[in-house]
């Protein structure tokens, strides 16, 4: 798509700003697109990145009608992005910010971009994609923020493919910060950072490791008799396919591909099951109760 810079300082008409002849209007509708109000837009900012300051340069990749423009600092260099052309005149006479009229994902931008903030349409491909061209664009420690549906993150699978370049956090902010929305939603900060982190995640981590397990794993831990933890459980499996008595490095070595979490002390877990709830024989085998 052909693009145009849009500057302002203070008011300008509508007939000094040059646009593509063959610039069409998407509907909100058609965008998936809820503008976010001032208000929050400016406690986002100051919350998420109070710290930006006049050597950073930051973007807001599809500003709508210049939201998160207007709420970061004056003294802090920003710019805009927005594929409707309208919107984008509107953003700029609004904030007094330069507004990029394009697509994100493949206008030129320009150099030493460090942070990105903004409430992106909600169609989880086009997010994909905008954090794709954001990776190679922000610096380490750099960061994106966005306003997000929360189903966006409701697949581990989905999670992964986001931490294969970014660390990430995410907290929940109320729906009805746009009338008519029926889904929760959060502010996800994304940030490059080789730690891949996640903050407000819980069992992405073991369901990721569960994928990995071969298929009698899996069976195990998702079938797991009353009163017995999947250690136990893994143990007893272990012991079973050994005729009922194994070596405790034979354990560990059957074990080892199959455990249920990814901790660290797994060797001792394995033992202190062992101890609780089977029967250690004189030449030092352990066994299931019934084999010993």
């Amino acid at each position: 798509m052909t693009t145009q810079s849009l500057l302002f300082v203070g008011p300008a008409p509508i007939d000094a700003v040059r646009l593509p002849n063959h610039a069409v209007q998407p509907s909100k509708s058609e965008l998936n697109q809820f503008f976010t109000p001032a208000w929050a837009a400016e406690a986002l900012v100051e919350q998420f990145f109070s710290d930006l300051s006049s050597s950073d340069l930051v973007l807001e990749p599809s500003c709508g009608k210049g939201a998160f423009l207007q709420a970061i600092p004056a003294h802090v260099p920003a710019l805009g992005v927005e594929i409707d052309p309208n919107l984008a005149i509107e953003a700029a006479r609004t904030t007094g910010r330069e507004v990029i009229t394009g697509d994100f994902c493949s206008v030129e931008l320009p150099d030493g971009i460090t942070a990105m903030i903004g409430n992106p349409p909600f169609e989880l491909s086009l997010v994909e994609r905008l954090l794709a061209r954001a990776a190679p664009i922000i610096p380490m420690e750099g960061r994106c923020g966005f306003v997000l549906p929360a189903y966006f993150f409701q697949t581990h699978g989905t999670v992964e493919r986001f931490r294969h370049q970014w660390a990430i956090q995410q907290q929940m902010i109320p729906r009805t910060l746009f009338p008519g929305l029926s889904k929760p939603l959060v502010f996800a900060l994304f940030t490059r950072s080789t730690s891949r982190a996640l903050f407000g995640f819980c069992l992405y981590d073991q369901a990721v490791q569960f994928d990995q397990l071969a298929q009698d794993a899996q069976r195990i831990l998702t079938a797991v008799a009353p009163r017995r933890s999947s250690w136990h459980a893994l143990v007893e499996n272990v012991l079973a396919g050994f005729g009922g008595c194994a070596s405790l490095q034979d354990i560990y070595q059957a074990a080892a591909p199959r455990r249920p979490t990814g901790n660290p002390w797994w060797k001792e877990q394995i033992r202190k099951v062992l101890q609780q709830h089977f029967t250690r024989t004189t030449t030092g085998d352990w066994c299931l109760p019934a084999a010993a």
